[in-house]
């Protein structure tokens, strides 16, 4: 598992990177509209009812951990993975939605030396979960630990941490949820700008099956 963890911690950091660099145009497009020359048409509204948003379902641990994120997420591959890890076992996808002010980072990687254990493995997710605080320690600046989860969703145990910091002065939240089964991890990264948690919220509880 330490083969991938510090790749990891720093993708986690240039992307917020990204998204608060994207918030901050975003921001500025929206108090300085583009003018346009063009006169406005009203177009009267469609009575047909708009189509119920399909979400793309991600898979780990062999179907064990199975949920959904929305439409429009769009999956990209993980530069950051490189050969030497791919070879020792590990796998990763990259989502982010179109306005790029979420991203949600998942790996899977072998459990060291081979061992194998259970779906709910204490000792395990414990330790994870301890790696993954120190290395975001040093990953944000003004790091904050907001709270930690311990979840069994239909017997898979599943470890939330919850987080914020800040990267070049932007605030953001970071949520980490990891499981274990057999002879590998999961662990799903979801980053946010500070100011959406409202929907930040809404994805983890979509990963993470709570209410």
């Amino acid at each position: 598992m330490r083969l991938f963890t510090l790749r990891s911690a720093l993708l986690c950091s240039a992307l917020a990177f990204g998204l608060v660099a994207c918030g901050a145009q975003a921001a500025t497009e929206t108090k300085h509209p583009a003018k346009s020359s063009k006169t406005t048409h009203t177009t009267k509204p469609s009575k047909a009812a708009p189509a119920k948003p399909v979400g793309q379902k991600v898979s780990m641990l062999s179907g064990k951990f199975v949920f959904t994120l929305p439409k429009d997420y769009v999956k990209g591959p993980m530069e950051e993975i490189d050969d030497k890890a791919k070879a020792a076992g590990v796998t990763g996808a990259l989502y982010m939605n179109k306005p790029a002010r979420r991203v949600v980072i998942i790996t899977e990687t072998p459990l060291p030396d081979g061992q194998k254990v259970t779906p709910n493995d204490a000792k395990t997710l414990d330790n994870i979960i301890a790696e993954t605080l120190v290395q975001q320690q040093s990953s944000y600046k003004d790091f904050k630990k907001l709270g930690e989860k311990k979840i069994v969703r239909k017997g898979l145990g599943l470890r939330q941490l919850d987080a914020s910091g800040s990267v070049d002065g932007g605030n953001v939240l970071s949520t980490t949820i990891t499981a274990a089964s057999g002879t590998r991890t999961a662990m799903v990264n979801v980053i946010s700008l500070a100011k959406d948690a409202k929907a930040h919220t809404a994805v983890v509880k979509g990963v993470t099956g709570s209410k």
